[in-house]
Parts: C-alpha cells; structure tokens; sequence
C-alpha cells in the first residue's frame, strides 16, 4: 500500500508521468496475471504491480478531480469506511465465508466480468460508455461497489486461513496482493459511482 500510494502521489503532482497510464494499466494487468497464476511467490512482482497500479490511481483520479473538484477525498473517505465495515463485519461474525457464499461470490464475479467486457465491446462500437451513459448508471455502479466490498471478506477468509494454517511467511505476499486487488478495484467503483452522481 506504501508503493501504491509513492505511485499515485507521484502521478498525481508529476504530468508528465500521466501519459504512463494506459501502459500502466498493461503492465498492471500482465503483472496481475503472472502472479495470480504462478507457482512460485513473487515479492519483486508485487511490489512493482503496486508502483505501477500507483500510477495508474493517481492519473485516473487527477483526471477525475479535474471534473469534480473533491470527488477524490470523498472515494478515498468512502474506500476506507466502506472496507472497515466490512472487516468489522467479517471479525464479527456477521459475515461468514462458508462454501456457498464462496460458490455465489465466484459467480457473480464471473458474470460482472462477462458484463464488464460486454460493455467495453458495446463502448468502442458506439462511442459512448455503454450502461454507464444510460439512466441506470447508478444501478451498475452499485453492483460494481457491491462486489468489490463484498470480495473483501474473501480476501480475509484467505488471510485468516493462512494464518491458522500456518504457511510459511512468504504467502503474506500473495495475501496482501490479494487484498491489494480488491481495494483499487473498490475504489475505483466508488469514484465512478460517485462520478454518476455528480454527473447527474
């Protein structure tokens, strides 16, 4: 999170890093890849996909910020309220990771997935952002906070696990890119929810 935020301040105060995003957003998403579906742990890995998802963030939220003066603070705020309920919820008790919400979770994230790419398709064909230029907007990006809040409970089932296993040290790697993933994913939802509210 410390790499990630040294990116996004950079990219925030430098412009000329902000023409990095798109290769950012790339090399991000390969780095992704490679350490989703690696046998090996890969610390270097993850620390650059941070720095590079860093940059990513910080672009895409001074381009945000230029629209919607203090549109960034509030995503912030929202991110870190909407992730701490759900730790109190999980450390609770009042949201279980059991089989099934596993199995519902893994589907759903499927099928946003399939919707997401659906929409991107849609978007480069028309010109326009898809569901996201339609009155029901709002409604996808709810969902689309929704799930990303709600896979944070994976993401400790998966420390918590971890831990009560008792696998090697290194894991916490994986554990925290993990965790890493689902917040940018979270904020990200949240400023674009909150983009459609102000564009309204």
């Amino acid at each position: 999170f410390s790499l990630l935020l040294t990116g996004a301040f950079v990219a925030w105060n430098v412009p000329a890093v902000q023409a990095l995003m798109i290769p950012a957003a790339l090399v991000g998403l390969g780095l992704a890849v490679w350490i989703s579906f690696s046998k090996k742990i890969r610390p270097a890995a993850v620390m650059a996909y941070a720095v590079v998802q860093g940059i990513f963030i910080g672009t895409i939220s001074s381009f945000f910020e230029s629209q919607y003066e203090g549109i960034v603070m509030n995503a912030v705020i929202g991110t870190l309220t909407t992730a701490g309920a759900m730790f109190t919820a999980y450390s609770m008790g009042w949201i279980k990771v059991t089989a099934r919400f596993t199995r519902v979770m893994t589907f759903a994230l499927i099928g946003y997935a399939g919707f997401a790419l659906v929409n991107i398709i849609v978007s480069l064909f028309t010109n326009a952002a898809g569901i996201y230029s339609t009155p029901f907007a709002w409604l996808a990006g709810l969902v689309g906070v929704g799930l990303a809040a709600f896979t944070l409970n994976l993401d400790f089932e998966d420390i918590s696990q971890g831990a009560a296993l008792g696998l090697p040290r290194e894991y916490e790697w994986k554990a925290a890119f993990g965790l890493l993933v689902t917040m940018v994913w979270l904020y990200l939802e949240i400023l674009r929810l909150l983009a459609i509210f102000n564009r309204d």
